[in-house]
């Protein structure tokens, strides 16, 4: 992925970004996907939901896809995705009903009994009922839950911030962004608290014994570890927030604020779809030195980058979230890098141009021509011979706005 950036550091981004008069991009099946990574990647209906967009937009994994949806308990997805089937097969004849009779019935069975179990507190009865009614898929009424003020119940710091974060990540496999952003407010609140009263247990274990002490900084450790991994799920969150509204600066730029050590967040996204949503959303928004000091020079994005060596676009298609996106990004990395391209030069050979972006001449200027009208670029079109002139700035005229 870094000779990806660099490339378009140099002025030599020349992939064929399609732009809004090309259709959009359509699977070409030019990579194997690895469902063992997918399933090592995710979990919950996180994985239900990413197995339910390869199942039926990627036929050469159905099969793989069939035996990971026999091991869940999600039975509304288990059969909605067989009966997908079915409906693929039907042409030929040969119904998957097998599936259907084999379907999952451990969570049919786990709810009576998760119901009727002694549970120590009304906290942890209500948080495993949520975690049953997330992996039999029924999520409504794992939201009704929190309705019921399960918050009165979190005596402490850290089971507020992890009630919060399970409440986001079901309102968002729900779609209910306009949910979302109350919650993250919350959340970050939460933390804010967590941070504060950390440090003043951390002033206080110079004033107890040695045992005393051993344990208050094991505590503190705990606290820490908590707190700076609650700071990067809910950054990413943010992110994910960020690429639904389509602003795409605000996601680069959480994406390069989040920590990979402290990043384990598999019922949502993982540091792969970090990777991405942070490289393409930078390459669509920043400037050069942008993406040279905030990009290339991160110590934290870096890992993410190290994580994701390449980019397909059969896999940012397949990807729940950026999928939607993927066409009207690529259009801002080739917009960006058309103006890049023209930046240092007085005049520019329309032709050349073509040929370095792989469109037909009149295309490329047709290109330009938006690019003029929208003031990205302060040039004029000579259509005739078939060149670009930047025009002549008025310093004087400059001076004075500045």
């Amino acid at each position: 992925m870094i000779p990806i950036v660099e490339l378009f550091l140099k002025k030599r981004f020349t992939t064929d970004m399609p732009t809004e008069r090309l259709p959009s991009p359509q699977l070409v099946n030019s990579s194997p996907l690895d469902l063992e990574q997918l399933a090592a990647n995710y979990k919950g209906p996180q994985l239900s939901i990413s197995l339910r967009v390869y199942f039926i937009d990627y036929y050469r994994i159905r099969k793989g896809a069939t035996r990971l949806y026999r091991n869940t308990a999600n039975v509304p997805m288990y059969m909605a995705a067989f009966n997908r089937l079915d409906a693929l097969r039907a042409k030929a004849g040969a119904a998957s009903q097998e599936g259907q009779a084999n379907g999952p019935t451990a969570g049919q069975s786990g709810l009576p009994q998760c119901d009727s179990q002694n549970f120590e507190s009304t906290r942890r009865a209500m948080d495993d009922l949520f975690q049953q009614q997330i992996q039999m898929g029924h999520i409504q009424d794992a939201v009704k839950l929190y309705g019921r003020g399960m918050r009165e119940y979190c005596t402490s710091t850290k089971h507020v911030i992890q009630m919060l974060l399970n409440w986001i990540e079901v309102t968002i496999h729900l779609s209910q962004w306009h949910r979302v952003e109350p919650l993250m407010t919350q959340v970050e609140r939460a933390i804010n608290e967590a941070v504060e009263s950390e440090s003043v247990a951390v002033s206080s274990t110079t004033r107890v014994g040695r045992y005393a002490m051993n344990a208050s900084q094991t505590a503190s450790k705990n606290m820490k570890e908590l707190i700076e991994t609650s700071k990067a799920k809910i950054a990413a969150v943010i992110a994910l927030y960020g690429l639904n509204s389509k602003n795409f600066k605000a996601v680069a730029e959480k994406c390069l604020q989040i920590d990979l050590d402290y990043f384990n967040y598999p019922s949502l996204l993982c540091a792969k779809d970090i990777a991405i949503f942070g490289t393409f959303c930078a390459l669509a928004t920043f400037e050069r030195s942008e993406l040279k000091t905030k990009v290339l020079a991160s110590t934290l994005f870096r890992k993410f980058l190290e994580s994701e060596p390449k980019l397909v676009r059969d896999h940012l298609l397949l990807n729940m979230y950026l999928s939607p996106h993927v066409k009207e990004i690529y259009h801002l990395i080739r917009r960006r890098a058309i103006v890049q391209y023209f930046t240092p030069y007085a005049v520019a050979d329309i032709s050349h141009m073509a040929e370095v972006f792989r469109v037909s001449v009149q295309e490329m200027e047709d290109e330009l021509v938006e690019l003029i009208e929208n003031d990205d670029i302060n040039a004029r079109i000579d259509s005739y011979n078939k060149i670009i002139r930047a025009k002549n700035r008025d310093q004087r005229a400059a001076t004075y706005t500045e």
